[in-house]
């Protein structure tokens, strides 16, 4: 049995997969990942603040 925080990642990561997999299948119902990534990093506030929210996650997680 895993314990319930590797559960939820792997529901996470799972969730993540079936999407990508949706997106490009049916790209006028659920748009593709790399047409999310295009229009997210398209301005410079949300790359900064995609920028801080892998430095905090870094932060709080990967340090000891």
């Amino acid at each position: 049995m895993l314990p319930i925080p590797y559960a939820g990642y792997l529901i996470v990561i799972t969730l993540g997969v079936v999407l990508w997999l949706a997106g490009r299948r049916w790209p006028s119902v659920i748009a593709p990942l790399g047409r999310i990534t295009r229009e997210v990093l398209s301005s410079l506030p949300s790359r900064i603040a995609i920028a801080l929210i892998w430095w905090w996650l870094g932060w709080h997680f990967f340090t000891n």
